[in-house]
Formats: C-alpha cells, structure tokens, sequence
C-alpha cells in the first residue's frame, strides 16, 4: 500500500538491515517517549546543534560603510582612508596600547562583616567605678574652686593695675648708654647706675629748686655708692637734644641748668662727661607731690639716721624707726635756710631716703594686699614720677629692694670734692661751686671699677644696728661722748692744711685760729681732697681734736694712731669761718659710787637701732 514504508526508507531510518520490527497496530507516541529514547535522532541533534552552536566564531568583517558596528546611513558616500604619517615606511603600524586593569573595587560600606580576630586578644581594663563624693568633700571642692577663682580675679586685677599705671607713667627719651664721653663701658655692664633727679625744692627757686643723686650699685648687690651734685656746681655740657627735640649746643653752666633749659636727656649727658659713668635708669620725682604719695600709703615707716643731711632739714624727724606723715614728709624735704647746706647736696640725700622708704612700703604685703590703698598710691606715682623710656616699675622695685637690702658700710655716701664755694666770674653776678677736677676724676675711677668710694674721701655710713656688747665706731664715741671736756685753746696745737683748691685758704684759716687763741703749727696743702673739713687726732688728743671741731663748724672727728700727739685741720667745702670756742664747763662734783654707775651710759644705747 502507498502509505507503508519500504524496503528502500528503511536504510535512511536507520534500521538495519533495511528491515523493521512490524508491530500489529501502529500506536502514538507521545513528546515524553520521543524524549526518552536513548540515542534518538531528535535528542543527538539537538545536542550537537547546541555543541556547534557554543563554538564562538571569528566575527566577519563589516561590510563596507559599516561605522562602529552602526548601519551606514543612507545616501552617504564612504569615508575617505586617512592620509599617511610623513616620513613613516609604508608598513608602520601604530603600537597597540597595553591593556590596563582596573583595581579591585571595594565593598559597600556595611556589606562586608568586621573582621573576626583570633588568638591572643587584647583586652581593655575595666573602667574604675567612680566614687560618690560625701558632702564635706562636696563642700570642699566648692571652697576650692571659689578660692582659686577669687584669686585669679585678683591677680589679673593687680596685672590690670601694674599695666595701666605702666603706661600711664610720664616718660621721657634721656638716656645715651653709647655716648663717646663714657669711660671703660666693659667695666660697667655688671652694674646699674640711677640718677635720682629732685624737682621742686620746697621753698627754693632756680638751680636751688633741683636735688641730683647718683646711685651705682654693684653686680652682686652688697655694695652702693651714692654721690649728691652741687646744682650750682660750674660743669661742662656737651652737645644734646633739648626737651623740644632741638639740638644744644655745648655749654659751660650750673649743674641744675642742665635740666631745667635743656631737659633729661641733657642732664644724663652733663652727668656723663663729669662722671664717665654710664647712667642705666633716670628717675625723676615731683618732690611737692611726694608727700601725697606719702599720705597714700597712710605713713611710711623709716630709719632715720643722724647725718648733716637730716640735721640740715627744716623739721628733722627723730633718729632711729620713726613713722612719717605726709605733713612730716614734707617737712622733712624742706631746707632748714641756715646756711648747713651750702652745696645744695643734703636735700638730694635726703630725697633719696624718703623716696627709697616709700617704694618698700609700697611693696609691702599689707599694702599690696589691700586694692584700694595701692591703686591710690600708683594713681599718684603715675602722676610725681617720671622715668626713661626702658625703665619699668620693675626698675624701680629693683632700685628699692638693692637700697634697701645694703645697709652699714655696704651704703656710702659722699658729695663731689668741692675746690671752692660761692665763685662768681667776672663780669657775672651767678654764684657757681667750683668742683676739685682731680678729685673728682678720682672718686668715679673708683665708682666704675667697683662702686666704691677711694680711701681719704670723708663718706658717710648708713650707721648699723649695733648688737649688745658691740662698740661704735672711734669718730662717734669721740663726737658723742659729753665725758671728754673741752680745753682752752691756748693748750691745743694744730696743723693747718688746705684740702679744697681755693689758694691761700689754709693761711686765712691758721690766721683765724692764732685769733681765736690756738697754737698753729704746720700750714701747708693735704694730700688728696675731702669732702668736708675733717679734724685728724691721734689717741691721746682727744680732747684738742674736740675743741677745734667745736672751732670749725662742719668739721668731723677721724683718729688715726699714726698722728701720735698731732692735731690736723684739713680744710673742706662747705668752710665758712672760725668761731669762738665756748669756755670749759665747770668740773663735775664728785658723786657716791651708786649715783655714778647709774649715770654711765649704757654700750651701744647712743646707736640707732631700727
């Protein structure tokens, strides 16, 4: 029949031998049995079709006007080759550029866990527990921190002050720390030097109305020396700048002129071409308003010492710790007018006295303590003060507490060797003090190599504190003792010697002397210059050296073993004539042994203590 196989298909079935299992009833086959044959013809080919399908294949080259795999576009002509490099062989070829990877891409924050440690872990100490504080220690840090707070806000108060009256203090440009006129500058780097200026003398006008200190202090502190200058001394001022800011020309004047026509920076330079020291700190004070600053402070404690200086005030307080007032400041500042201070040097010790007393009661812990006491005093500072532009208030602490801390021997005293009192040039009507030039250039060699005063100057000693047992010195026991009488000038000889540089002064003295009664023996010049009349004794002539002392008004006691029975009268400044010596007092009557142990002075009652 035509629709069953033949022979010939079975070949191309894939039966062999061209024959075929007949089955009785063709039955259907369903898609799962067609798929569950093994081997079949459907199941291989699709198989290898898959196989030949996964091969990948070299991609054919796009056909012409194909652009980055894009269609051509439609009407366009083909794009033209590019035209060849110059220069390059026909067959270069561009080298292909090497492939570069990207690096790994991180993770997304919190996509990937924290990293889990093994071994040995390091752990964290447990935190301490805090305590709770009890109520008393509560109440003690409160206290505490209210104490801390408290003083902060005093200190910066007192930083607030110092500041404010540090700039609100008068300054002034006075010094020249380079000026050709100073001497042997290397010497001078240790120290400091302050020239201590007084202004307005009370009841003094002119060159008078000036009172001038100079204080050099050693690089250790132990010693001072403190020089006064004669306002109206006859000095050289170089070529400086006026207070105007004009220049000055150099000029021959009073000391005192100095500042008052030419200003600070005039004065510091006069004081240099005189001395050849260098001035390091000037210091001026208003000396009419210095007993406000006095008043300021309620007092201020001060050891008078018994000197020409205080003797030669107008109100002289008590010797030894006395308290002075504003009132009693003053008085104490004002020249007496009797003619005591006839070089015009007493009232600059005396300023330096009260001044230096005032600055340490002004540091004191009570004052500085007390706000309201202390920014009076430094609001009236600020206005009696003036001072160069590189000096503080720290200067000025430092002036007080080196002044203050040196006492006895390590402070001395002493004016400018003085030629002659009271000169008046021709043609002037000025009277001017004539300055001793060897002399002079002598003590300040000795200030510059070491603050100190050269031996055969007459200075004078802050007198110290004696202690129990101890005995003051020979000059003072002399000077002060009411048990060595007086004598009649008939039985006293003495030698007449000129220490000053006004000629034929030693022969109008001995010519007085003869007048007065005395024996005169030798009449000559002395060697070296003094500062006031000295009466030379051995220690046998006691009682001579006291009678021509209480002949020379001025005139200091000094023993000396090697004088022997010799009376010397070395002439100084500040001469002014012979007076007549009182007569003898009459013998005391004898007194039972009781009465004349209790009349004894006790030792060291006549020294000051304070």
């Amino acid at each position: 029949m035509g629709d069953e196989p033949t022979a010939d298909d079975a070949g191309a079935r894939g039966v062999p031998d061209g024959s075929r299992r007949r089955r009785g009833a063709a039955e259907p086959l369903t898609v799962e049995q067609l798929l569950a044959r093994p081997g079949g013809p459907t199941t291989g080919g699709r198989r290898a079709a898959r196989r030949q399908g996964a091969q990948p294949s070299a991609p054919s080259a796009p056909p012409p006007g194909v652009r980055n795999g894009l269609p051509p576009v439609p009407g366009a002509a083909p794009r033209p080759a590019l035209p060849p490099v110059p220069g390059a062989p026909a067959d270069w070829q561009p080298d292909p550029r090497p492939s570069r990877r990207s690096g790994p891409i991180p993770p997304l924050p919190g996509t990937v866990p924290p990293p889990v440690r093994t071994g040995a872990t390091r752990l964290r100490p447990p935190r301490p527990v805090r305590r709770e504080l009890t109520p008393g220690r509560r109440r003690l840090v409160r206290a505490a921190i209210a104490l801390a707070a408290v003083a902060g806000v005093v200190l910066l108060y007192h930083l607030g002050l110092y500041f404010y009256v540090d700039q609100k203090i008068s300054r002034v440009e006075a010094l020249a720390t380079d000026g050709p006129e100073i001497l042997a500058a290397q010497l001078q780097e240790a120290s400091e030097t302050y020239l201590v200026v007084g202004t307005g003398v009370p009841d003094q006008e002119g060159p008078a109305s000036v009172a001038t200190l100079l204080a050099s202090v050693s690089e250790d502190g132990e010693r001072a020396v403190l020089v006064g200058f004669p306002p109206t001394a006859l000095v050289d001022t170089p070529a400086c700048r006026s207070a105007d800011g004009e220049v000055r020309a150099p000029t021959t004047e009073a000391f005192a002129r100095s500042l008052l026509d030419g200003g600070p920076s005039c004065m510091v330079r006069a004081v240099q071409q005189l001395s050849g020291v260098r001035v390091d700190h000037y210091l001026e004070v208003d000396l009419a308003r210095l007993p406000g600053m006095v008043d300021a402070l309620g007092g201020v404690p001060m050891c008078v010492v018994p000197s020409r200086a205080t003797a030669a005030a107008a109100v002289p307080p008590p010797s030894g710790a006395s308290e002075l007032s504003g009132e009693a400041a003053a008085g104490y500042l004002r020249p007496a007018g009797d003619g005591t201070d006839a070089t015009g040097t007493a009232v600059a010790e005396r300023t330096q006295r009260l001044l230096t007393s005032t600055l340490r009661a002004a540091m004191s812990r009570d004052v500085v303590l007390d706000p309201p006491t202390l920014a009076r005093f430094l609001s009236r500072a600020a206005e009696a003060l003036t001072v160069d532009e590189q000096t503080t208030l720290g200067d000025l602490r430092a002036l007080a507490t080196s002044l203050g801390n040196v006492s006895g021997d390590a402070v001395a005293r002493t004016g400018l060797p003085v030629a002659q009192v009271g000169h008046v040039p021709a043609g002037g009507e000025e009277a001017f003090v004539l300055l001793d030039g060897a002399g002079t250039r002598s003590l300040f060699d000795a200030v510059i190599d070491g603050s100190r005063v050269p031996d055969g100057f007459a200075a004078e000693n802050d007198a110290p504190s004696e202690a129990a047992g101890e005995e003051p010195p020979a000059e003072a026991a002399v000077a002060a003792d009411p048990q060595t009488a007086l004598v009649p000038p008939a039985e006293v000889s003495v030698d007449v010697l000129n220490g000053t540089g006004t000629r034929g002064l030693a022969a109008t003295v001995a010519d007085a002397l003869r007048a007065g009664g005395f024996v005169v023996g030798t009449v000559g010049n002395a060697e070296g210059t003094v500062s006031q009349s000295v009466v030379r004794h051995g220690p046998g002539t006691v009682a001579q050296a006291r009678t021509v002392a209480a002949a020379v008004p001025g005139a200091v006691l000094q023993g000396s073993d090697s004088l022997g029975d010799t009376v010397q009268l070395v002439i100084g400044p500040g001469y002014e004539s012979v007076v007549p010596v009182p007569p003898p007092a009459p013998a005391p009557e004898p007194q039972p042994e009781a009465d004349t142990a209790a009349a004894a002075p006790v030792p060291g009652a006549a020294a000051v203590r304070c």
